[in-house]
């Protein structure tokens, strides 16, 4: 870890250094700008300065002698022009000689000498020609012997070799200004490639490895995804960041709502994208668990409320039976409560009449409900007689799923129709049978329904036998009265004979 924090450490100040270098780079190369642009300004007004210092020999000087030689050899008048124009000349040169010695802070004395050497230079030229309109020409020769031109030649030389030193002096002290700035600039600049070019070849270098590092941590996140969470069974783009993290994050938010949907006990809800063509692919997953979690808890709701619906018809039934004392009315009224309660459409119920004993060989119809008599004309059943005789013997239920169509039919205002199942369950008590209940229904009845009818039958059966015995006692009761009062009645006659 700490290996990792120094590299980043590293790359962060070698990059705030390559920042460095590139501002001082760039504020050098603005300044070097500036540092040309004032060198050359400079050079262009030293250079000015010389043209302008030259000018004063070769145009203003120059043109007065070629006028005052002219027009001296030809009295010719348009000969003596260039003496005009010098004069003319003369002042721009010296007015922009004086700013640019102004904007040099270069000492103006030595040009105000120069300017009144050369007006009176330009004077003497004036006199030259009017001595040549006079024909004073030995004069004019005299004086022209004299050579006063060279006199201002040595004047112009000792105001133009200082002056031209200076300006060389500017020139160079602005051009080691500039040579210094360039090689501050080409330092910069090699230290940039010395640092920058290992620095970004480090970088992208390490870049790659992230990369990769990085495609290989989706490809990771992806499978890891598939494997724990929800496997869609559709390709993903690995190197996609935004589509791998908004796969997982899609995943979270189904395991969520599928979460909350089993928490609120709605257990039919399903998860998000799982179909035949991925479930194969969910079976151990965060998917394919809660799937299993969801089952079993819908398994358990229904096998709890199966239960509660077994229990709740005892406690009804048991409710409704316990102060039966008629087997004809403890028929009618189980019959009818079994029937609507297991949503049958017929029943029957068969019981051991109370004036037979239990090892007697038939049944007699107590009580049934939307049934045909005719089906049962004579009332009875013995033993082993059709599926109920059957279902005494064995004391053991039948269940028919295939209904004969001979059997029984159930009969309605717009016809007839087969039940889809019959059900004959015994009444029995301590493995003696007390009756059997016949039950008929368009529905199957489930597992459950098939139990709750096997504990009625014993309810049932419990009540039944209660009731015989309390039928028996009455009937032991009314023979023994009668057996008294026939004795009663056999004493009286006796005593009367006697």
């Amino acid at each position: 870890m700490q290996r990792i924090n120094l590299k980043k450490n590293l790359i962060k100040v070698l990059l705030v250094l390559l920042t460095a270098l590139l501002v001082v780079n760039c504020i050098l190369t603005f300044l070097n700008g500036d540092t040309i642009v004032e060198n050359n300004a400079l050079r262009q007004q030293t250079d000015q300065i010389k043209q302008s210092t030259e000018r004063i020999i070769a145009d203003i000087v120059h043109g007065a002698d070629l006028a005052v030689r002219g027009y001296g050899l030809t009295k010719n008048d348009k000969l003596s022009e260039p003496l005009r124009i010098s004069s003319i000349y003369k002042d721009s040169v010296f007015l922009g000689l004086e700013r640019q010695f102004v904007a040099q802070r270069y000492d103006t004395s030595s040009l105000y000498e120069m300017k009144a050497a050369v007006e009176d230079y330009l004077l003497f030229s004036n006199e030259m020609i009017e001595m040549a309109r006079q024909d004073s020409m030995k004069r004019f020769i005299s004086i022209l012997n004299e050579d006063r031109g060279f006199d201002l030649w040595k004047k112009y030389m000792a105001f133009r070799e200082p002056l031209f030193s200076y300006e060389d002096t500017l020139n160079k002290e602005a051009e080691d200004r500039y040579l210094a700035a360039v090689g501050d600039n080409r330092l910069i600049v090699l230290v940039l490639l010395i640092v920058g070019v290992p620095t970004m070849i480090y970088i992208i270098t390490r870049l790659g490895r992230d990369e990769k590092q990085l495609a290989a941590l989706l490809h990771n996140l992806d499978q890891q995804n598939r494997q724990y969470i929800f496997d869609s069974g559709s390709p993903l783009d690995a190197n996609d960041i935004d589509h791998v993290i908004e796969h997982s994050i899609q995943n979270f938010r189904k395991a969520n709502t599928f979460i909350s949907s089993i928490s609120a006990g709605s257990y039919a809800v399903e998860w998000e994208s799982l179909d035949d063509t991925n479930h194969s692919l969910n079976q151990s997953n965060l998917a394919g668990n809660l799937i299993k979690m969801r089952d079993h808890l819908n398994h358990s709701k229904l096998v709890n409320e199966k239960r509660e619906w077994s229990v709740s018809g005892l406690a009804k039934l048991l409710t409704l039976i316990q102060n039966q004392r008629d087997i004809k009315e403890l028929g009618n009224s189980v019959v009818k409560y079994i029937v609507k309660y297991t949503r049958s459409n017929q029943a029957c119920l068969f019981a051991v009449p109370v004036e037979q004993n239990m090892d007697d060989e038939y049944l007699s119809l107590v009580s049934c409900y939307a049934w045909s008599r005719n089906r049962y004309i004579n009332m009875t059943i013995t033993k082993r007689e059709g599926l109920v005789g059957q279902c005494w013997y064995e004391r053991e239920p039948i269940l028919l799923t295939h209904v004969p169509e001979d059997y029984v039919q159930i009969s309605s205002g717009l016809g007839d129709a087969l039940p889809r199942c019959v059900y004959i369950a015994p009444i029995k008590m301590n493995n003696v049978v007390y009756g059997v209940l016949e039950l008929a229904s368009f529905n199957r009845f489930e597992e459950f329904e098939l139990e709750f009818i096997n504990k009625a039958c014993e309810s049932i059966a419990a009540c039944i036998f209660a009731v015989r015995m309390t039928e028996k006692s009455d009937l032991l009761l009314s023979q023994y009265t009668s057996q008294i009062e026939s004795l009663k009645s056999q004493l009286h006659a006796a005593s009367v004979l006697a």
